[in-house]
């Protein structure tokens, strides 16, 4: 444990030195004020404050103004809370499922429905993750698309395994 510890503090130390000496480098000015530009920036938008002369830059007259950079695009969120609810149902749902018809199995009162699926429970759960991480791909891709119909793949999932959980409901 001692050599565990020994390295991760010289590591972090190693890092910070890092860290530190990069935040020391200077850089050219222009480069600076296109990175500021390109990060959407309050940039002045007169022509005396864009001169590289330094009394400029130090406190902008009385007529200048400022304007915000508008982005030109920007990118739909993916990953937000409708996202994980509709996957997060279509997973609930689909283990649901396994586990009545499990149940149901184990009782000998009624056997898989789908002629596709195993009656194992390995072989179940193999099956649905394949399902649900393919359903899961796609409604990402389409979401990062920003498509209207992100939501149809998990929504199937969440019918299709919400009629099977009924039905193990009704055999128990």
């Amino acid at each position: 444990m001692n050599k565990l510890c020994r390295t991760i503090v010289s590591l972090s130390l190693f890092l910070s030195g890092l860290v530190s000496s990069a935040q020391n480098l200077t850089g050219p000015f222009r480069q600076i004020e296109h990175d500021a530009q390109q990060a959407n920036l309050l940039v002045p938008s007169d022509e005396a404050a864009i001169n590289h002369s330094t009394e400029a830059y130090s406190m902008p007259s009385a007529g200048s103004s400022f304007a915000l950079a508008q982005p030109a695009y920007k990118k739909p969120r993916v990953l937000d809370s409708k996202f994980f609810l509709m996957n997060g149902l279509h997973l609930g749902f689909a283990a649901l499922d396994v586990g009545l018809t499990q149940h149901c199995i184990a009782t000998h009162r009624c056997r898989e429905g789908n002629p596709l699926m195993p009656s194992s429970l390995a072989g179940q759960a193999a099956v649905d993750s394949a399902l649900i991480g393919a359903s899961a791909f796609i409604s990402y891709r389409l979401k990062k698309q920003d498509r209207k119909w992100w939501w149809f793949s998990p929504a199937i999932g969440i019918g299709s395994h919400a009629a099977g959980a009924v039905t193990g409901f009704m055999y128990q």
